[in-house]
């Protein structure tokens, strides 16, 4: 049997209870904490993927890369002010745009 932290998860998923590889409490590790931060602080690598352009109800929906997001644009129009996290995100937004036309 599995043993419980207090908080009702097992002992060694538990991010309060569970001892890291110094025998100390992972929490508590100035080690493992130091760590995770600058993990945390490294800069994103920006994304080089292309993804093809689509149309959808009129209007183009494109990846920008330095962005790393998703806008759409009506025929002879300048691009969305907002980025989206998908195409699938930004083929919504066309639809409210056009619903609220």
């Amino acid at each position: 049997m599995t043993e419980l932290c207090i908080h009702g998860f097992r002992t060694e998923e538990c991010a309060s209870c569970r001892t890291c590889p110094h025998g100390l409490n992972a929490a508590r590790c100035g080690r493992c904490v130091t760590a995770a931060r600058a993990v945390s602080r490294r800069p994103q690598a920006v994304s080089t993927t292309t993804y093809p352009s689509e149309q959808h109800a009129g209007f183009e929906i494109f990846y920008v890369p330095a962005v790393s997001g998703w806008h759409y644009r009506g025929a002879d129009a300048a691009p969305s002010p907002l980025s989206y996290r998908s195409a699938f995100l930004a083929r919504k937004a066309v639809d409210e745009l056009a619903a609220s036309a």
